[in-house]
């Protein structure tokens, strides 16, 4: 369907040829030195009947030549001859007419523009119409019975030129605005660069109160927006916006309509739920809400954390442990009291509690009421450093009377720790708890310190806290973050590395990594001795592969299987037979392990090859596992071989620093029987300082597995193996 909304102006132009030239002949713009007369017949005609506001009352008409030059121009259309005839040369001209009044915006003013391009020929009739259309922007605002009955005559709907409406701007005249109470038209001068037209329609409903909807649409100069609300019949309860769109009169109408369900009802008494409630177990009264709908209730859900409450179907016996009272007054109107109970389990802090109301007709309604509970504070991962062991317990103070705050914490169900609480002043009291440390000599007579259990707090842990307040206990559970993970921890991913060396030494050999390109586990495998660290599938292991460490005795040099953290390289002379394995890769620790556990087998025997030491063939080779945290600027590197150093050899039981840098802490087991087929080693770290923390980029992780303890003396058992998969840390 055309809905026509534009002023037609229909201009005559009729030239006829003089029978006579001028006496005074002027020169035309084709040079061609002829005239005639100009007969104009001007006409408007409109489809829509606009009483009160005539356009023609305000019109310009102006005729250009050619070069753009203005011949006439007319100003209002007492002011055209009064024979209405016009000598023109002949040639070309172009006539513009503009009608109507340029306002911001009007319910009335209208503006119009239109020209036409003609030709003047001696002794023809040339007709010009010139189309003026216009250049509001037209907004009409129709209301269906429906809103009359439901808002009486308390409504009304502004319209604007933006992305939203300032009603108060609007009404002082500060922004360009219509507003309409009944059926009606406004016109718009769109500003440059506008493109969106904004409504808001505000009305008193006789049961629900106010009701506020607003919108906005797509426009352009020229456009007619109609748009048409109400409260359907079909259905009820709804407001809607229906948009009928005209931009030409080349173009149909395009009727896009907008329905929005009016929102549920859910207010607090005698409290604003928008407005956070402080509630303090024990001492503030119940809190009750009141839920409407226009139509039946189809569903009401309360939601706080994780936990939903069907307040249509709460079961009594659950509502009173739940400290929840739902009173249904009809199938519209509900009445929740949530008491001290509802409030009295729940930790500290910030809560939203979210109301999710819908209605069989489509209404639908979700509201936030916020809360301050006063209690502990849940604990997140911004409260505690896994590194340093540390955690910090707050409470939320809301009660002015309270001066002290005790708090505690376990691990699980151990011993509490406890501690006064400390005042900080802006309605929080904290409390700090930390690892405490048990000091003892090792082996060598070095003192090395391990944590008292069940303080301070670990990753991947479960704990609990609780704050003492007003002879009432609150508590929050927490788990800290996982921790840390091992590359190629189960030993699955092996490939081809090619090791430097010399003429016996040099080439490649299997690789404990994904790929030759990465640097973490290494073998000290040679082309000569290539078997000392492979993927092997030993029955009993936990994936496909895990790593076999098998020593080997080639060419009178006893070598011990190996795998360890760093790199590895053989002399590059023709002849050497010697290597160094560099100990140590860079690792970034999140948090403090307490031990490193991993799955492994064992086989030891009595030494065959004695080498450079004071060994016999009665004593027993021992295997060994060993794991250090380090602070070093670079790895630490060991001779051994043919032509071992032994000024490079190291051992963390005896030493607590090298030139490298600090060992922090260490864990080591030495196997001297075979173990009875697989078992799970925890390998507990024992603390040369307790404190510190391995520098971000340093090198920190050195983890070490040898078939033959002595090897790096080149003595050993050929017969002894060692089986490793599976690291881990605990804490």
């Amino acid at each position: 369907m055309k809905r026509q909304i534009i002023y037609a102006f229909a201009l005559m132009l009729a030239v006829f040829a003089a029978t006579s030239c001028s006496k005074n002949e002027a020169v035309t713009p084709n040079g061609e030195g002829s005239t005639g007369v100009l007969k104009m017949n001007i006409s408007a005609t409109r489809s829509e009947a606009e009483a009160g506001y005539d356009p023609l009352q305000h019109v310009v008409i102006r005729i250009y030549n050619a070069e753009g030059g203005l011949l006439r121009k007319y100003t209002a259309m007492e002011d055209l001859p009064e024979d209405q005839r016009l000598e023109l040369l002949a040639g070309s001209y172009r006539i513009a007419v503009e009608a109507g009044e340029q306002v911001a915006a009007s319910d009335t003013k209208r503006f119009y523009t239109g020209e036409q391009q003609f030709e003047i020929t001696p002794g023809t009739v040339t007709s010009v119409e010139v189309v003026c259309r216009i250049r509001n922007t037209v907004v009409e605002v129709k209301f269906d019975h429906t809103v009359a009955q439901n808002f009486g005559e308390n409504f009304h709907v502004w319209t604007v030129i933006g992305e939203s409406v300032d009603e108060d701007k609007a009404a002082l005249g500060e922004v360009p605005a219509l507003r309409f109470t009944t059926d009606g038209k406004g016109y718009f001068t769109l500003p440059a660069g506008a493109e969106t037209l904004a409504w808001k329609f505000s009305g008193e409903h006789t049961s629900r109160g106010s009701i506020v909807k607003e919108g906005t649409q797509k426009v352009v100069e020229g456009g007619k927006y109609t748009l048409t609300f109400r409260f359907s019949k079909d259905l009820p309860g709804y407001i809607g916006a229906e948009f009928s769109i005209r931009v030409d009169d080349s173009t149909d109408d395009q009727d896009d309509t907008i329905i929005f369900s009016p929102d549920p009802v859910n207010e607090g008494e005698g409290f604003d739920i928008g407005q956070t409630q402080d509630f303090i177990p024990g001492k503030t009264a119940a809190k009750s809400y009141k839920i409407t709908t226009m139509a039946p209730m189809q569903s009401a859900t309360l939601s706080v954390g994780s936990e939903d409450y069907n307040l249509l179907e709460l079961a009594v016996a659950r509502a009173a442990a739940d400290g929840i009272a739902v009173e249904k007054a009809d199938d519209k109107n509900l009445r929740v009291t949530l008491s001290d109970a509802f409030f009295a389990g729940r930790s500290g802090g910030d809560y939203a509690l979210t109301f999710r109301i819908t209605d069989t007709d489509g209404g639908s309604l979700v509201s936030e009421s916020p809360y301050r509970l006063q209690g502990i504070i849940p604990v997140t991962n911004a409260d505690y450093d896994l590194w340093s062991n540390r955690v910090t317990l707050r409470a939320l103070i809301l009660d002015p009377d309270v001066a002290a705050v005790r708090f505690g914490l376990r691990n699980g169900e151990g011993e509490w720790q406890e501690a006064d609480g400390v005042n900080n002043g802006d309605g929080t009291f904290s409390a700090d708890f930390k690892a405490e440390w048990q000091q003892s000599a090792n082996d060598a007579g070095l003192t090395v310190y391990t944590p008292v259990a069940g303080t301070g707090v670990f990753a991947a842990s479960a704990y609990e806290g609780r704050a003492e307040i007003d002879g009432t206990q609150s508590t929050a559970t927490f788990t800290t973050a996982a921790g840390d993970t091992i590359y190629n921890a189960g030993m699955e991913l092996w490939s081809i590395y090619t090791v430097k060396g010399g003429t016996f030494t040099g080439g490649d050999v299997p690789y404990p990594n994904e790929n030759s390109g990465k640097e973490f586990w290494v073998g000290g495998n040679n082309k000569t001795t290539s078997s000392l660290c492979t993927g092997g599938s030993p029955e009993g292991c936990n994936g496909s592969k895990c790593a076999v460490l098998q020593p080997v005795s080639a060419a009178s040099v006893f070598a011990a299987g190996n795998l360890f953290t760093g790199t590895f390289e053989c002399g590059t002379g023709m002849f050497d037979m010697f290597g160094y394995a560099r100990f140590g890769v860079k690792y970034e620790f999140s948090a403090r392990p307490k031990a490193l556990r991993l799955h492994c087998k064992a086989k030891i025997t009595n030494v065959t090859d004695t080498g450079s030491s004071s060994l016999t063939t009665s004593d027993i080779d021992p295997a060994r596992i060993y794991v250090c945290v380090t602070d070093w600027s670079s790895r630490h590197s060991v001779k051994s071989g043919k032509s071992f150093d032994e000024a490079t050899f190291w051992d963390p039981v005896k030493v607590s620093s090298l030139d490298e840098g600090a060992i922090l802490g260490y864990g080591s087991h030495m196997f001297t029987e075979s173990t009875d087929g697989w078992i799970t080693l925890t390998l507990p770290i024992n603390w040369y300082d307790k404190d510190g923390a391995p520098a971000t980029g340093n090198f920190s992780l050195v983890i070490s597995c040898v078939s033959s303890s002595y090897g790096d003396y080149v003595a050993g058992s050929v017969n002894n193996q060692l089986c490793v998969e599976d690291f881990e840390w605990v804490y």
